[in-house]
């Protein structure tokens, strides 16, 4: 049984950058994530991640790419998960925003920074190297990843 899949997450890619957001609240405060959020009752995870994307960032995208999904137990706030996506940042500069300071970081960067959200270095080279979706399942203790799992997206998921 999948928990609840309630928040979304996206990468917008330029070339080999990738558009990051370094947080300023919880979770994840003072680390650099990608941009993304809760959706709303009356949305889909598209439809959250598109709006999330125009709020974040002023882009407004017509679509993002679905990429799998991410969940989690033992972290920070209850177990749950995220819908993963990308999508090619339009022209132009992105603006500011109150989740925090944005910034365009090298691809490569993401997969090995200790500056970014731990599971990044896990899921990102699948997702921003072209994979087909993949669930990506985390177990943290004490703010560590103890373990994780990457597996098929469960064949019953319904976005």
């Amino acid at each position: 049984m999948l928990p609840k899949l309630q928040f979304t997450l996206c990468f917008l890619t330029r070339g080999d950058d990738v558009l990051m957001l370094h947080r300023n609240r919880p979770p994840n405060a003072g680390l650099w994530n990608g941009i993304g959020g809760h959706w709303e009752e009356d949305e889909s995870a598209l439809q959250g991640v598109l709006r999330e994307i125009e709020e974040e960032t002023g882009y407004h995208l017509e679509k993002a790419f679905f990429c799998g999904i991410l969940t989690w137990e033992g972290f920070e706030i209850p177990a749950g998960g995220l819908v993963l996506f990308t999508a090619q940042a339009p022209e132009g500069e992105p603006q500011g925003c109150s989740e925090g300071k944005l910034a365009w970081k090298p691809k490569e960067w993401l997969f090995h920074s200790p500056e970014v959200v731990s599971n990044i270095h896990v899921f990102a080279p699948y997702i921003l190297n072209g994979s087909n979706p993949l669930h990506f399942h985390f177990i943290y203790e004490a703010g560590k990843i103890l373990a994780y799992k990457i597996s098929p997206v469960p064949a019953e998921l319904r976005l």
